[in-house]
């Protein structure tokens, strides 16, 4: 049966994935979903998907929020919380925006597209109302220096087992 999809998507691939698929495959992806967050910025794999005109979908656009209610979150004096980061809270200052505002607006920034996650009805306008303010090239560099390369959907966590194992 031919027609009945108009496009398709991957997730939670790496770089050398991606080049199998658009190896291999007869229908390229139009569009990449991945974990982005400041703690996990992805420049590479972002820039590389673009590149191969393959748009980028964010997940976890505020980080450890979703995982806190899992129990999956980081802990420790160590780790901040992004929505209450002072990098963060001061740019949301600066633009008289919230925090979850402006780590959806760096990704927006950035070229992905964002699904955050609220079921609260001042949240989900909130998360909408991103487009009546820039950030700096000085903001989307400050917020991109919180990386540490830190995965939170980790289904080895969930698994308790070595499931990357070879």
């Amino acid at each position: 049966m031919e027609g009945l999809a108009k496009s398709i998507g991957i997730s939670n691939m790496p770089g050398a994935l991606i080049y199998d698929v658009l190896t291999y495959a007869r229908i390229k992806p139009a569009v990449l979903q991945i974990e982005v967050h400041p703690y996990l910025v992805r420049e590479q794999l972002v820039s590389l998907a673009h590149s191969e005109g393959i748009a980028v979908t964010a997940y976890s656009s505020f980080g450890d929020t979703s995982y806190q209610e899992i129990n999956m979150a980081p802990t420790g004096p160590e780790f901040k919380p992004l929505l209450k980061h002072e990098v963060v809270a001061d740019i949301a200052a600066k633009h008289a925006k919230s925090p979850a505002q402006v780590l959806l607006r760096w990704a927006v920034e950035r070229g992905c597209a964002v699904i955050p996650k609220s079921s609260n009805p001042t949240r989900l306008r909130e998360n909408l109302d991103l487009f009546d303010f820039a950030l700096s090239a000085d903001d989307v560099q400050r917020i991109s220096a919180l990386d540490r390369n830190l995965r939170l959907n980790d289904p080895a966590k969930y698994a308790k087992r070595a499931i990357w194992a070879s």
